[in-house]
């Protein structure tokens, strides 16, 4: 069936870079945009929603999670409060380590089962497209256990997901070396054989993988027909940006120590800089991405949620596009595109997502605020209205 958005105070269509339509109306049939502005004739049967005094965006595009984990850490969260950091945790045993044990002890079941959960939040917060990570897995075994559960997620939900399969961590009672080899040799072909996931990840910094075997695992992951990511330079600048750059990934993700002098090479590459303020936040970091360089450079960046167990507990992603303003000083206008459109490529979904306008999946958010400066500015105000997903309310308030 039809539906027909009404007299909306503002629609926030994102339409080359950035347009807003005031007092408009938005008309989706068969789950595609089809008109924007002023709309006086329908078809009988449309439904109507009457957005008066809202503002309409397109659904968010949460383009970097963790989503599906067993478990979680909040005595580790107290730990930090009181001022340990987070390699110190890692050290003593916690950290991802510690999400490992506890997501290997839970079954395929049980990861689908809490990760339906979460999107049912997710999607009442506006995200309409997730990537999800594997990496607490760790071994052939478990990684496909949850790689397998997310491809559930991906076939059952509403929600459009795209599965990665993320190398997080060399796991106890193995080395370095043995766990790379094993990882070229047998764990990125089995995945990529399974078609489990569209992206391989790698974490990437002095805490983990060095820029060499990162190298190695990536140049495996392109032959074997994944798409590339890249955890870059949360900790220190040890040339991960640069890397990102060298092997043409979609995305270098973090970035918090990465040197401006890395950016040109970004943008040459076309890879996309995606932030994440709430690690930011949780973690108490001092260093922050370098979004000046960004935007003197004229490189449009995603901002994303990294939800997970250890370093961000957030997935709502109002909450993010706020921390974005007031962490890092990015323009409401930035963030809420770095949410939308950005995010989006990001994923390499961008002809389909991410922006409102004819011909493009009708995946909206209808927020009960009369314009998109209130969005970020209520912090941790519930605004949400509606989630449209492909033409379908997916969620209502007042429903």
């Amino acid at each position: 069936m039809a539906l027909l958005i009404r007299n909306a105070a503002e629609i926030v269509t994102m339409k080359n870079g950035w347009n807003v339509v005031r007092g408009g109306s938005l008309f989706i049939d068969r789950g595609i945009i089809q008109k924007i502005g002023r709309i006086r004739k329908y078809p009988r049967r449309t439904r109507i929603l009457d957005a008066t005094g809202c503002t309409v965006l397109p659904g968010f595009v949460d383009s970097h999670t963790h989503l599906v984990f067993a478990g979680s850490r909040e005595d580790e969260f107290a730990l930090r409060v009181r001022g340990a950091s987070y390699e110190e945790i890692a050290k003593a045993g916690g950290g991802i380590q510690r999400s490992v044990r506890m997501t290997t002890k839970s079954s395929e079941d049980e990861l689908y089962r809490i990760g339906a959960a979460r999107l049912a939040r997710v999607a009442r917060h506006g995200t309409t497209t997730i990537e999800i990570k594997s990496g607490y897995g760790m071994s052939m075994a478990s990684e496909v256990k949850m790689l397998r559960a997310i491809r559930r997620l991906a076939a059952r939900s509403v929600l459009d997901i795209v599965p990665t399969y993320l190398v997080h961590a060399v796991p106890p009672g193995t080395t370095r070396r043995a766990y790379v080899r094993k990882v070229i040799q047998d764990m990125i072909p089995q995945v990529a054989r399974q078609r489990l996931a569209v992206f391989c990840d790698v974490f990437c910094d002095r805490i983990a993988f060095t820029i060499r075997e990162t190298e190695q695992i990536l140049r495996t992951a392109h032959q074997h027909g994944l798409k590339l990511k890249l955890h870059a330079d949360q900790f220190a600048d040890i040339g991960g940006a640069a890397l990102a750059a060298r092997m043409h990934c979609v995305s270098a993700d973090h970035l918090e120590c990465t040197m401006a002098r890395h950016i040109p090479a970004l943008k040459k590459a076309g890879v996309v800089p995606t932030l994440l303020p709430g690690v930011s936040l949780y973690l108490g970091m001092k260093k922050k991405p370098p979004v000046r360089a960004f935007e003197r450079h004229g490189l449009p960046f995603a901002i994303a949620s990294d939800f997970n167990p250890g370093s961000c507990a957030i997935y709502a992603m109002p909450k993010i596009i706020s921390l974005a303003c007031l962490l890092f000083g990015i323009s409401v206008e930035d963030a809420l595109a770095g949410a939308t459109i950005h995010g989006a490529r990001a994923l390499g979904m961008s002809d389909s997502i991410g922006t409102l306008e004819p011909g493009k999946q009708a995946d909206v958010i209808v927020f009960e605020v009369d314009n998109y400066k209130k969005i970020p500015y209520y912090f941790g105000e519930d605004i949400v209205s509606f989630t449209i997903k492909k033409g379908r309310c997916i969620y209502g308030k007042n429903r």
